[in-house]
């Protein structure tokens, strides 16, 4: 039986919380620890907006990003993307057009998820319940 997920993180979230980062709010990081790691979840877009942050050097780690990620990747549930949330995410009312924020948002709105995220554009455009 799969278990019901609880939070979707948004990138951010999910790399400090993968590596500790105290830029990690008291309150999100609060939620992560005390949520078993079968309920928590990234959207799959995650995982290619990582990879282009390590080609473009925005991001980097001792060691490889796999080992360092891995240890929670392995644990949390990555969520495709549905024909649903794809045809949320232009819709939403953002006031940029980052295509990963739009599928992020999209698929916690889509999924009834809170998404952990500290990004203003969501927080403030109130289409989530957010948690920072």
């Amino acid at each position: 039986m799969t278990p019901k997920l609880k939070y979707l993180l948004d990138t951010h979230a999910f790399l400090w919380a993968a590596t500790d980062d105290d830029r990690l709010s008291t309150k999100a990081a609060r939620a992560i620890s005390t949520t078993p790691y079968d309920q928590l979840a990234i959207a799959d877009v995650t995982l290619q907006e990582i990879g282009l942050l390590l080609h473009a050097g925005r991001i980097s780690y001792k060691g490889s990003p796999a080992a360092v990620l891995g240890c929670l990747l392995e644990h949390v549930t990555v969520l495709p993307i549905t024909w649903e949330i794809a045809i949320a995410a232009p819709a939403l009312a953002l006031p940029h057009g980052d295509q990963f924020d739009r599928i992020i948002a999209a698929t916690a709105k889509v999924l009834r998820l809170p998404l952990i995220t500290r990004d203003s554009a969501i927080t403030d455009a109130s289409i989530v319940t957010t948690v920072w």
